[in-house]
């Protein structure tokens, strides 16, 4: 018989509590962990906002548009900038500070009363004790000062302290000149150019630490005007003033004309000179706004920047839809549209809102002559440099097929008339020489309606 000793007993039991009391522990603490559905995050989408005045000042979004360079989320100060620079004088008790004047009054010792203006060190100079140190001192405490002081030599002097006159204003409003200054009262000249206004506050509050310990606060009295450069995809490229002080580029994009129908919304690039000669740009995703429904990118545009809105390049169209930046207005407000057809005695250019339909320009077809199952729309095709004909049927489109409402584009040409387009589209086949650009394509079609009708586009 195996006869385990008492010790080794106890060691036993012990060990078998511990392990009970680890595995009740873990049992309890340990949860177990089961997957969770996940909450959409999709957004109905709609239709591109302007940014409220609210929403200016909200936090960046996290997604890559939004993630913005410091060159490009700081105002920095330059010629044409106005600063308000407000010395605060610190809540509580008056506290003495430079260019204040005090009288102080020593009864039974008349020779020892004064008037004093404390100095730019923050001093005075009081009879047999010399200079003394108010800076920062209430009236109180200065009191109580001097008579320490005169106990030296009056014994238990009686004496009144009083503020004779409080020291000026500091506050001032300084434009930022040509060399990039400002002038401060009693300082001189100080370089703020390059700055933020953080940047600028402290450069100042250490020019005026020289005569006050106020705090200073410095804010943005008046901005530059903003001109900026822009080329590219836009119908009138140019220098343009934006009306706002600090533009957002869907601000600017409308002063141009909008962009073209070969722009690509997708690539626009804005470089910005800094102050060392230093060109930084960036390129900004304004057809994502547009697609998703929501804000464009928050980046503020500054005087001299430069806006190029790039060209689609061949075979980069999957998933850009040219009708929705044709709405928005971010595009050409008007397109023009050219219609030829007998009835109307030749061609005629029809102004319509970017974004019009095939059912827009029939308003200038006579509907009750022209032949509507046989349209033509003729199309300049960029990146072919020729022309591209679609066969349309009115009276499809207008019982509602949508396939034969195509959305129409700026030089579009409609030709109405199935003999019309007969002779149109035999003449067609046999260019073989590429158009040079839509201007070309343009004048062809003047002439080839000014050839059959013998009389000027309208």
């Amino acid at each position: 018989m195996f006869i385990v000793p008492r010790y080794h007993k106890r060691v036993f039991k012990s060990l078998f509590f511990v392990t009970l009391q680890v595995g009740v522990g873990l049992t309890i603490s340990v949860k177990s962990v089961v997957a969770q559905p996940v909450e959409s995050s999709e957004q109905p989408q709609v239709e591109f906002p302007i940014p409220s005045a609210s929403s200016e000042e909200k936090a960046l979004n996290t997604n890559a548009n939004e993630d913005i360079s410091p060159q490009f989320n700081r105002y920095l100060l330059d010629t044409g900038d106005s600063l308000t620079v407000i010395v605060q004088r610190p809540p509580g008790l008056y506290r003495l500070g430079i260019g204040d004047s005090i009288g102080v009054t020593v009864q039974r010792f008349p020779d020892l009363s004064f008037q004093a203006s404390i100095n730019p060190e923050g001093n005075i100079v009081v009879p047999l004790l010399g200079i003394v140190s108010l800076q920062g001192l209430s009236l109180q405490e200065a009191e109580a000062k001097i008579r320490s002081g005169l106990n030296r030599y009056v014994i238990d002097p009686i004496i009144y302290l009083s503020l004779a006159g409080q020291r000026p204003d500091l506050s001032f409003q300084a434009p930022v000149n040509q060399d990039g200054n400002i002038i401060i009262p009693q300082v001189g000249q100080l370089s703020v150019k390059g700055l933020s206004v953080e940047e600028a506050q402290e450069k100042i509050s250490l020019a005026l630490s020289r005569i006050t310990s106020d705090p200073v606060v410095v804010s943005l009295a008046q901005m530059r005007p903003v001109q900026v450069t822009i080329t590219g995809e836009v119908f009138r490229p140019g220098i343009y003033s934006a009306g706002s002080a600090m533009p957002r580029i869907t601000d600017i994009l409308p002063l141009a004309g909008g962009s073209t129908l070969t722009a690509d919304l997708r690539q626009v690039q804005i470089r910005r000179k800094l102050t060392d000669g230093s060109i930084v740009s960036r390129n900004i995703d304004l057809y994502a706004a547009l697609q998703s429904g929501g804000s464009p990118p928050n980046l503020r545009l500054q005087d001299g920047d430069a806006i190029i809105v790039s060209r689609r390049e061949p075979g980069t169209d999957d998933g850009y839809d040219r009708n929705l930046v044709a709405r928005s207005t971010l595009a050409v407000p008007q397109i023009k549209v050219r219609v030829l057809n007998y009835a109307g005695g030749g061609i005629g250019t029809q102004s319509l809102p970017n974004g019009s339909t095939f059912l827009d320009v029939l308003g200038s077809v006579p509907l009750n002559t022209a032949n509507l199952r046989d349209i033509a729309l003729v199309r300049f095709d960029p990146e072919k440099g020729k022309a591209v004909t679609q066969r349309l049927d009115a009276k499809k489109a207008l019982a509602g097929d949508a396939s034969q409402n195509v959305a129409l584009q700026d030089n579009d040409v409609t030709v109405v008339g199935r003999n019309l387009v007969g002779k149109l589209t035999n003449l067609l086949s046999t260019i073989t020489q590429p158009y040079f650009n839509v201007q070309s394509f343009i004048r062809f079609f003047e002439n080839f309606g000014n050839g059959l009708f013998g009389g000027s586009s309208k």
